[in-house]
């Protein structure tokens, strides 16, 4: 498979499944819920303004998602996983951010749009165009660019919300996340309860770096929840607490709530994984570019995608194992192609 072709591949696949996760939570489109795991919104927020730039169309629709659906988004998580991004990414989270001052909620999306400014920018020069074809290249300057986009250096056309854009259906396992945070609100209560409705238990740190909350929030949100006896402690090794809950009593009571499958669905780290997909991206860009040799191209692969199929392998999920550093460079690229396909792929 060539470079070109391998990196369409994985384009095109990512979209796909990028689609189905929106669709799952209102965007209009094919809804699809059987994926096994929670969704995320914060990261895969972020992920998809990266990504959407190669597809308007999603792009467009997430935004619309917004403006309905806006408020179930957690600023304060988002912040704190942008701390890790670049310039270019925060620019364009404070251009949709100050897009939705707007449309939809200035006081929640005020703050997000003045600390993702990294400098300012008078539109003198047009900006940088949003949007890309799959390829690579630039879409056309528009003449008639939206200011918000503009006043953080993104040309793109005027953006007009369609406001056709469902609610959140809370009806599966996917939608955990969003149960909870109707129950307790966003924040870290409802994100550690999505932790330990998924694991057997977990310790103030270790639940913090898998929710991307702070130690200090977390391990007060589970002191607060420990106190309605519904969340449980233990003591593990030498003083070390660790925080559990009975999933059959939990289970019962979410299922009469709103929640039609009550197999328990699966946790993925999708702010670790994100992030590594973004890497995979930006490393598939390089090898394009720089026209490097089979050896650097599989070594550059190798590094990127091994942290996606880690992560995916620690969830549990049944799929293709990635080969060992020992095999040949198109054998691992052929097992990569059939590890997309499986995990991202349309169904």
């Amino acid at each position: 498979m060539s470079q070109k072709d391998f990196r369409d591949l994985f384009l095109e696949n990512i979209l796909n499944f990028l689609w189905r996760q929106w669709s799952a939570l209102g965007v209009l489109g094919e809804a699809r819920t059987q994926d096994p795991w929670v969704i995320d919104p914060e990261p895969m927020l972020l992920f998809t303004l990266e990504m959407g730039r190669y597809e308007p169309r999603i792009f467009d629709e997430v935004m619309d998602w917004l403006v309905a659906n806006g408020s179930w988004i957690d600023i304060q998580r988002l912040r704190g996983i942008l701390r890790d991004k670049d310039k270019t990414t925060m620019n364009l989270t404070g251009a949709v951010a100050a897009f939705l001052m707007r449309e939809a909620d200035e006081r929640k999306w005020k703050n997000l749009s003045r600390s993702c400014r990294s400098q300012e920018f008078d539109g003198s020069g047009g900006g940088q165009p949003l949007f890309c074809e799959k390829g690579g290249n630039a879409h056309p300057i528009s003449n008639k660019p939206d200011p918000d986009f503009l006043s953080y250096g993104l040309n793109r056309p005027q953006m007009r919300p369609r406001r056709m854009t469902r609610q959140v259906p809370i009806t599966s396992h996917n939608t955990l996340r969003f149960l909870l945070r109707a129950l307790f609100g966003l924040g870290s209560r409802a994100e550690c309860l999505v932790y330990l409705l998924t694991h057997d238990g977990g310790h103030p740190s270790e639940v913090a770096k898998a929710i991307g909350i702070s130690v200090r929030a977390t391990q007060d949100a589970l002191i607060e929840l420990s106190r309605s006896g519904l969340v449980l402690t233990r003591v593990l090794g030498k003083r070390k607490i660790e925080y559990w809950i009975s999933h059959e009593r939990w289970w019962e009571f979410l299922s009469k709530a709103s929640i039609t499958e009550t197999e328990k669905p699966i946790w993925i780290d999708w702010v670790a994984l994100y992030s590594a997909l973004s890497k995979v991206w930006v490393a598939l860009n390089e090898i394009e570019k720089e026209g490097i040799t089979d050896y650097m191209r599989s070594s550059k692969l190798r590094d990127s995608l091994d942290l996606v199929g880690s992560g995916f392998t620690r969830s549990g999920l049944d799929i293709p194992p990635l080969p060992g550093r020992e095999v040949r460079p198109e054998a691992y690229e052929k097992a990569f192609e059939a590890f997309i396909i499986k995990i991202f792929g349309a169904r």
